[in-house]
């Protein structure tokens, strides 16, 4: 169920397109923000076959793609006993993605850009002729699939995780300011609702902002990759 702390009248009015903790919005209060939260996605885990667990748990000289920390909790529910094979070399975009891994037990390499292209700048330095997981949603982009088939690398995609898209209806222009946390979430807002020029959009990280600027000019990117940030972000544009 959607929150709203009690509004002074002068607080700004925040639209996060996920949903928020009680300590966010104490956090925005403090700093003359009023906040709501409609969820714009929902998240479905897959059950992966036994066969393909098989295939991990056997084939160790491939190594693991991850792009979202879905990915990772969706393999976790399926491999339980994912932790044995934790000698297995990890990529992930973020490090949300990568604290998830390390939880596990995995040594995970981060790109020094968190999207998919600095993966392939990376994946390039690594030696021909490993194979590689990688594990993906099904709204992924294609670059690295486009990647591994212009090259010829041996790999193959593990779709872990069901993207749905929710568009609750809302009246926008009571809004000063919109949080995205995903590209999936700017997809399925923006497939919906448009916004008028002047109300800034918020990102969460690089790959967000680059999907916020296929429809709209007016992005912000947080310095770090949390909501905390984001509402920084937002008091520095509406209340400065």
């Amino acid at each position: 169920m959607n929150k709203q702390l009690m509004d002074t009248g002068k607080l700004k009015h925040i639209l996060f397109t996920r949903k928020l903790t009680e300590n966010h919005y104490e956090f925005g209060k403090g700093i003359g923000l009023s906040l709501q939260d409609y969820p714009f996605i929902d998240i479905e885990l897959s059950d992966l076959p036994k066969e393909t667990i098989e295939n991990l748990k056997t084939n160790e000289n491939a190594s693991w793609i991850f792009t979202s920390k879905n990915s990772v909790k969706s393999l976790l529910k399926s491999f339980p006993d994912i932790s044995n094979y934790s000698n297995r070399k990890c990529f992930a975009v973020g490090e949300k993605t990568a604290e998830e891994l390390r939880k596990l037990n995995f040594e995970v390499v981060v790109p020094e850009h968190h999207n998919a292209l600095s993966l392939v700048d990376r994946l390039e330095q690594e030696s021909s002729g490993i194979p590689y997981y990688y594990f993906s949603g099904n709204m992924r982009r294609k670059t690295i699939t486009n990647f591994f088939n212009e090259n010829e690398i041996k790999y193959q995609e593990i779709e872990c995780y069901i993207t749905h898209l929710i568009q609750p209806d809302l009246k926008i222009d009571q809004f000063d300011a919109i949080c995205f946390c995903s590209p999936s979430a700017v997809h399925s807002f923006f497939s919906k609702y448009q916004i008028r020029e002047d109300i800034p959009c918020i990102a969460i990280g690089n790959t967000t902002a680059v999907k916020l600027l296929d429809y709209t000019e007016n992005v912000a990117m947080s310095e770090r990759t949390n909501i905390y940030s984001m509402l920084e972000i937002c008091n520095e544009y509406l209340n400065s």
